[in-house]
């Protein structure tokens, strides 16, 4: 047996915008990915040969833990594109939220990929690996990438890497989740499809801190709306949904000013929150 210790981090989106639609029901999106000190913690094992299996634990009573979730169905697109018979164990500890536009379940996916490959000696290549994250989720592509900071185009999967300054973050989680099949179904397309030509440190200095979903979802909970007033009223320099939500983020020019906002919002309004930095 050989195994592996993994950390999964979560992401946040400085910028969301949605250019259109494609006919399958995904959206053409630009973003900008940000991974960030918090992670998903997992612990992965293989056998060699015998007949196929793959058990995930997760003590978290939220989490589907069988063939639904996208880390067992990233291990098993992993055994038939490498055309192996292994016995699979993953254990998995979550400290990322699920439901939270954290990218959690991505990131989980992504790691057994890039777990399994090294494991097994590197059987896939980088465009195999992402071609099997593309068939997995849009975002699973972008936590297959080592670099912390992606710009994501198309559906998310055309992605570009970027040199980003160090920021700290306090994450405001909510008492809900939201569904991201709900955000985008109900999001109504009113701008025109970007252009290809474009001057890109101009166009992103115009999208940061820029969220489409957000009018959809503020609409329905409203809460989104006060958590980013808090969060500016207390220094942040931007406030923002991060993805389909539902976790909200302020940006903050130092490390004391994001943990006194933090400490502020747990005791004054009793909101959970996390502090974190930019990886």
């Amino acid at each position: 047996m050989s195994s592996l210790s993994l950390l999964a981090p979560a992401k946040i989106n400085l910028f969301l915008i949605i250019n259109g639609h494609c006919s399958n029901g995904y959206h053409l999106i630009f973003t900008m990915f940000q991974k960030i000190s918090l992670w998903d913690e997992i612990e992965l094992s293989v056998n060699h040969g015998g007949k196929k299996d793959i058990s995930l634990e997760c003590k978290e009573s939220k989490l589907i833990s069988d063939s639904g979730n996208l880390a067992y169905q990233a291990a098993k697109l992993f055994m038939e594109k490498a055309g192996l018979n292994l016995r699979i164990k993953i254990i998995l500890k979550k400290r990322i939220p699920i439901g939270g536009g954290l990218g959690g379940g991505s990131s989980d996916a992504a790691s057994v990929l890039k777990g399994l490959n090294e494991l097994t000696g590197f059987t896939l290549n980088e465009a195999s690996l992402h071609s099997l994250g593309c068939s997995l989720g849009a975002d699973v592509p972008f936590f297959l990438l080592e670099a912390p900071a992606a710009l994501g185009r198309g559906i998310g999967t055309e992605l570009e890497v970027v040199n980003l300054p160090h920021g700290w973050y306090v994450l405001v989680y909510p008492d809900f989740s939201i569904s991201t099949r709900w955000a985008y179904e109900n999001y109504v397309l009113t701008g025109q499809e970007q252009g290809t030509i474009f001057d890109p440190e101009e166009v992103i200095k115009a999208a940061m801190w820029q969220n489409d979903l957000e009018q959809v979802i503020s609409a329905r909970y409203p809460e989104i709306d006060r958590i980013k007033e808090e969060l500016m009223a207390l220094g942040a320099k931007a406030a923002l949904l991060s993805g389909s939500g539902s976790t909200v983020f302020g940006s903050f020019l130092s490390q004391e000013a994001a943990r006194r906002a933090a400490s502020s919002l747990e005791i004054n309004n009793g909101l959970q929150t996390s502090l974190v930095e930019s990886l």
